[in-house]
């Protein structure tokens, strides 16, 4: 005589719970909350604001004062302005078609 094991239906329950769950919509997003305005971080803002105007202001008036100071990014690199020739741009093929669709 032979024994029998013991069969527990797991998968037919997983699809039972799934055929009982409520349909959900994935695509729904929560609305964001208001963001409450304070009044002392503003005027921090504004004052900042206008400073940073002001010294932009005075860097446009003075070019030779700008010209001394380091670039935003040390890691920059300037491009090389023999890539940017329009005979190499028309040998290449790059930048003559911008609008084009494909």
């Amino acid at each position: 005589m032979g024994y029998i094991l013991p069969f527990q239906p797991i998968q037919s329950e997983m699809y039972a719970n799934r055929m009982n769950a409520g349909r959900t919509n994935f695509a729904y997003i929560n609305r964001v909350e208001k963001v409450k305005l304070d009044p002392e971080q503003l005027g921090k803002f504004n004052d900042t604001l206008l400073q940073e105007q002001e010294r932009l202001m005075d860097e446009n008036e003075n070019p030779s004062s700008a010209s001394n100071h380091p670039p935003a990014m040390k890691g920059f690199i300037y491009p090389d302005p023999t890539n940017l020739s329009p005979e190499i741009a028309y040998v290449v093929g790059k930048g003559l078609a911008v609008n084009a669709y494909v």
